[in-house]
């Protein structure tokens, strides 16, 4: 593919608006990990199938606040999905993958679920769940994204795709290299490789060039900054931050089958390890765009 950089600065405003449409929960539990919150759109129609996103909180934190304060929310209402995140041993990974995916099973028997448009999303530990996830069953989902941190994949060799979104702050746990030059963490470094090679992209051959693409190392085929208007939140939403100024660097990387990107990078300026409230919009809008049929066969929406 030819590479393209395009690059757009505009404001991009109101994101997310606010909303006055009563929101359904329910809460229940499967066994010992804890409540199970599903998140459900007002006057859910049992003759249609909604998409699902499981939303997975980050380590010692509350699954509640954390779809609140990724945007989650207010995303079932805009778009008619359902979110469920669940409580579940937090500072584990690939060995809660098994849990997960049982509450995933007993989401479709619970509610009508469009069982091709499946996704996991996460930040931080939720992030590297959703890696797991991919890695230990990679028919099940149609899209997984991470905040804040991603690791490696255990098992690599399905012939699956998997679209994958990583949201990153400059200030969130990255380092320099020894030309000076920033770059992420190891296990985001190993990841980012893992996926790419998973995913079969031109990629999976390049060696991370961090002097010419800092933080990524790896050149988009196409680039979009934006200054988006969100609130930053801590961990457990108890106090927030209104953001309009900050460049979001949103960079794209295609493979040959299809027309949209099968993966986004995004760069958040001078951010922390913490939740921002569009999360939810950039994950879904690329969510979105995939779906997986029954035999596995990734598909475009």
């Amino acid at each position: 593919m030819k590479t393209k950089i395009i690059i757009l600065i505009y404001i991009f405003n109101s994101i997310i608006s606010d909303t006055t449409m009563p929101i359904q929960t329910e809460v229940y539990r499967l066994d010992s990990h804890g409540d199970i919150f599903s998140y459900l759109p007002p006057n859910l129609d049992r003759t249609k199938k909604y998409p699902l996103v499981m939303a997975l909180c980050c380590t010692t934190g509350n699954p509640q606040a954390e779809v609140k304060t990724n945007g989650w929310d207010k995303i079932v209402l805009q778009e008619n999905i359902i979110v469920i995140s669940p409580t579940y041993n937090n500072y584990a990974t690939y060995s809660e993958a098994s849990y997960i995916k049982s509450v995933i099973q007993d989401a479709i028997k619970r509610y009508p679920v469009d069982t091709e448009r499946i996704y996991s999303t996460g930040f931080s530990n939720g992030g590297a769940l959703s890696v797991a996830m991919v890695s230990k069953y990679p028919k099940l989902l149609a899209g997984i994204s991470a905040m804040g941190w991603m690791i490696g994949m255990q098992d690599k060799s399905s012939s699956y795709k998997i679209p994958f979104l990583l949201i990153q702050g400059t200030n969130e746990y990255t380092e320099k290299t020894s030309s000076g030059s920033m770059a992420i963490m190891n296990d985001e470094k190993t990841a980012l490789k893992d996926l790419f090679s998973y995913n079969n992209m031109k990629e999976k051959n390049i060696t991370p060039n961090y002097d010419q693409v800092p933080y990524w190392g790896y050149t988009p085929d196409e680039k979009e900054s934006i200054y988006p208007k969100y609130l930053d939140y801590d961990i457990y939403g108890r106090s927030s931050t209104k953001k309009d100024d900050v460049l979001w660097e949103i960079n794209r990387f295609y493979s040959q089958e299809y027309k949209k990107p099968l993966a986004e990078l995004i760069l958040v300026d001078k951010a922390n390890h913490i939740p921002h409230d569009c999360n939810a919009y950039f994950a879904w809008n690329f969510f979105k765009g995939f779906k997986r049929l029954s035999n596995g066969t990734l598909c475009e929406i």
